[in-house]
């Protein structure tokens, strides 16, 4: 590699994600763009060595650490690192090393150096986007938004469209109910910040609000459009495109192709989108509609990508840096209308809350005495709760736990802490005691949360049988599982339970039916946000059974992933969490497929021995997985006594349900279709072609597809 020049790579995905490439000795390297290829660890120091590199784009990966101080040593026209995981302090040294442009946005860098502002884009970093999502909590102020992308106000069948002209990388609307980022580079000196908006008559655009055509806003690479502070509940996302761009005969940009990718909220809605081919030809209109769920952050994202296809350079012209085409996402306008009655001030979850008013009255009238001040301290001699036809005073309740006593005390999270409640006539309880520093919802509201958490029935799901709050006190009481955690069993060398193959593989399939549940069978999908061992309970006959879903809602945190202090809790959360990206239930089937791994081999998902590196499973299965050895991932003390073909199957499943792409993993309704035999694993979801993809995933899809359905 000494003699390489240029090298582009792009949307090379990877489970298991790739190492950067250490002593690849690429002196002669003057342009590297490795971009949205799954690179991860940090960035090796003898980049610092590359003498003759000018343009560097690492941008969306998962890289970690910070800036090495040996990239000093460069002088590069344009560094992006957009979309990684980077974070420290920006060294003082950058603006000056950097001739043209540095775009470090989407990290958790600390503020940057004063000096070089024109050249150095840090904003939006994660905290960025995380303080809009604070201020919004718990007071959504919109249920609607409309921006003329790239041009002026304008009004079209009655709405305002909100101008939206600036040519920055970043910009926040004037009332901070939406805003936009731009990333990436046209790659030549011709084309600067003033061609992210094109003012081009649509010369036949002949549809209503023509005026939003006459310009859109063009971007290299990424551009995401944020709706903050909207209510929560389904929105139609209308998409208004047209291409104004590659249209002329004289340079023939006419024969241009721009093709990109349209993710709303996380999930990809339109892949290889092409403008004019939708449209039928340039200077032709194009609508797309979709719904979109807001939940509790009271966010929309709305994200287009350019993955590499379509035009790299201007037709007609010999390849050079400065033909580099104009290509990159284009979109001339969004409206964004609620799909439930306005003007109430409700959001679904209040109005389910009001439908199921018969149920919820009684403590709502509590919480409202409360809060006048009609109710004293004999209120948990009066206030009862029903448990297995039997009815407990609040008081019995807490005198059952021993008042909380550490003694009783069975588990504990990030949530509160669970003890074992030992009532007459030999009824236990679970009775989780929610944290005091949990920031906390309304009462009304959060006991409106806990009794629709009631409404929740299935085989895989603790069962929550009632719930409590008010002042200073909030509980949640649940069925009492005998067998204690799954983590329990797997690592606590003292458990008595022992899990043959026939156990672990039920246990696999009850989770990922209770998921499916969550995820898919309600009218609102639910987010678990926190699954791992120690919240899958099991029962005296092993079955697998989901605890704590739905607290993620009831403890309003301001970011959890920074909320959780143990690394070995952070191992099962998805990069998405760390990334500032929304958040949807395949956060869910990334940790998931971590625990399916831990399930299969015995082993925790991150071994931390002291003054020594940490060992991570994730890692170790990716590496036998690109091997094709990843059966040699099961645990040792089944010996041969474990289904093979059962076996392989669950890895596979865990690998694709690793992916750092959340689009990329499965549903949780194909994975329990696989489980239980009525498809193969290869039916599930579309391998990337080899050209897209190095050693990953799908070096072994090819190697698994004689794997027939389990029996």
């Amino acid at each position: 590699m000494s003699k390489l020049k240029y090298l582009f790579l792009s949307d090379v995905r990877s489970s298991a994600g790739f190492p950067f490439p250490k002593n690849a000795n690429m002196t002669e390297i003057r342009r590297l763009v490795i971009r949205n290829c799954s690179i991860s660890g940090e960035i090796p120091p003898d980049i610092g060595d590359w003498s003759s590199l000018k343009y560097l784009d690492l941008s969306f990966n998962s890289l970690t650490g910070g800036i090495p101080d040996s990239m000093k040593k460069l002088n590069l026209s344009k560094m992006f690192l957009t979309g990684n995981m980077l974070s420290g302090t920006v060294p003082p040294w950058l603006p000056h090393k950097i001739e043209d442009k540095a775009d470090l946005s989407y990290n958790d860098f600390d503020d940057g150096p004063k000096q070089g502002e024109g050249k150095l884009n840090i904003q939006p970093n994660r905290n960025y986007i995380r303080d809009f999502i604070k201020q919004c909590r718990g007071k959504p102020k919109y249920d609607s938004l409309y921006i003329n992308c790239g041009g002026g106000e304008t009004v079209v069948d009655g709405k305002v469209f909100e101008a939206d002209s600036t040519t920055s990388n970043y910009h926040s609307a004037p009332r901070k109910n939406w805003a936009y980022s731009c990333s990436g580079d046209f790659g030549s000196k011709t084309y600067d910040s003033s061609d992210y908006i094109k003012n081009e008559e649509c010369g036949v655009c002949d549809s209503a609000g023509t005026q939003l055509y006459n310009s859109s806003r063009l971007c290299p690479l990424s551009l995401t459009y944020y709706g903050f502070c909207l209510f929560k509940g389904y929105y139609t996302v209308k998409l208004y495109f047209a291409e104004t761009v590659y249209q002329n005969d004289e340079d023939y940009s006419n024969s241009g192709k721009r093709v990109f990718d349209v993710y709303i909220q996380g999930k990809r809605e339109l892949k290889d989108f092409n403008i004019k081919e939708n449209a039928t030809g340039t200077n032709k209109t194009w609508t797309a509609s979709f719904t979109a769920y807001v939940g509790d952050d009271h966010l929309l994202n709305i994200h287009f990508f350019w993955a590499g296809k379509g035009s790299f350079q201007v037709p007609g012209f010999s390849y050079s840096t400065d033909a580099l085409s104009l290509n990159g996402p284009l979109v001339s306008g969004i409206s964004v209308t609620a799909n439930f009655k306005v003007g109430t001030g409700l959001s679904p979850s209040q109005i389910a809350g009001i439908t199921a008013g018969s149920v919820f009255a009684p403590l709502l009238l509590l919480a409202f005495m409360w809060k006048m001040g009609w109710l004293r301290k004999s209120e948990l001699d009066e206030i009862t709760i029903e448990v297995q036809g039997k009815s407990f005073t609040l008081k019995q309740m807490i005198d059952a736990t021993r008042k909380f006593s550490p003694k009783m005390e069975i588990g504990r999270g990030r949530f509160g802490i669970v003890y074992k409640a030992e009532l007459p006539n030999e009824i236990k309880l679970a009775v989780k005691k929610i944290s005091p520093h949990s920031k906390q919802q309304g009462k009304d509201e959060l006991q409106r949360e806990i009794f629709n958490l009631k409404s929740l029935h299935h085989e895989n799901l603790v069962q929550l049988l009632d719930g409590y709050s008010n002042k200073g006190l909030h509980l949640l009481v649940y069925d009492y599982m005998h067998k204690g955690s799954l983590h329990r069993a797997l690592f606590e060398p003292n458990s008595t339970t022992k899990l043959d193959w026939r156990a672990r593989f039920d246990i696999c399939l009850g989770i990922a039916r209770g998921l499916k549940y969550l995820h898919e069978e309600k009218r609102f999908k639910i987010v678990h946000g926190n699954i791992k061992p120690s919240n899958i309970m099991l029962d005296n006959s092993l079955t697998a059974k989901l605890s704590d879903f739905g607290l993620a809602t009831l403890c309003d945190e301001e970011d959890p992933f920074m909320a959780i202090k143990a690394k070995g809790s952070r191992v099962y959360m998805a990069p998405e969490y760390s990334m500032g990206k929304a958040i949807t239930v395949k956060a869910d089937v990334y940790s998931f497929g971590v625990v399916l791994l831990e399930i299969v081999s015995g082993k925790v998902s991150a071994d931390y021995t002291p003054n020594q590196e940490a060992e991570f499973l994730l890692d170790k299965a990716g590496v036998l997985h690109d091997k094709g050895r990843i059966l040699e991932l099961v645990d040792k003390k089944l010996a041969s006594s474990y289904n093979r073909k059962q076996a392989l199957t669950v890895l596979l499943l865990a690998m694709k349900c690793v992916n750092l792409s959340p689009t990329l993993r499965p549903k949780m309704s194909e994975v329990v279709s696989v489980l239980e035999g009525e498809k193969r694993i290869d039916e599930i979801s579309e391998c990337d072609t080899p050209s897209t993809n190095i050693g990953g995933l799908c070096g072994a899809c090819s190697r698994v597809l004689e794997i027939e359905p389990i029996s």
